[in-house]
């Protein structure tokens, strides 16, 4: 009976801190922005994998390159971005980070610009 217990015990506190590292590290997926129009961007995020779109007068370009969550010194959540690519570095670095849903629908806000999740 004691040896169930510790293992139940043990069993579940693995399952807590799993689901605790889970939600953790999430980060935004599925596609935000929009790459149409006069000018505009889009993040597709997929894993640890973002595809960014710069459009312009219906022209468009993509860099594709990997994100990572983090929190600054404050403890406010940020988004660290690596491009593959020469060209595509000036868009690299941390930047600050936060999500929420409003009337409009899902969002993240990257350096306090709105974009909200494509449907």
């Amino acid at each position: 009976m004691k040896k169930n217990l510790i293992r139940f015990t043990v069993f579940a506190l693995v399952l807590v801190m799993a689901g605790a590292v889970l939600v953790s590290c999430g980060g935004p997926s599925g596609t935000y922005g929009d790459a149409s129009g006069l000018v505009g961007v889009e993040y597709k995020f997929s894993g640890s994998k973002v595809s960014v779109t710069f459009g312009a007068l219906g022209f468009t370009k993509t860099i594709d390159g990997s994100f990572s969550m983090g929190k600054d010194s404050d403890g406010n959540e940020t988004i660290t971005f690596t491009f593959e690519g020469e060209e595509a570095t000036k868009y690299e670095g941390t930047h600050s980070y936060s999500s929420g849903k409003d009337d409009s629908g899902e969002y993240i806000k990257l350096d306090g610009i709105t974009l909200h999740k494509k449907k």
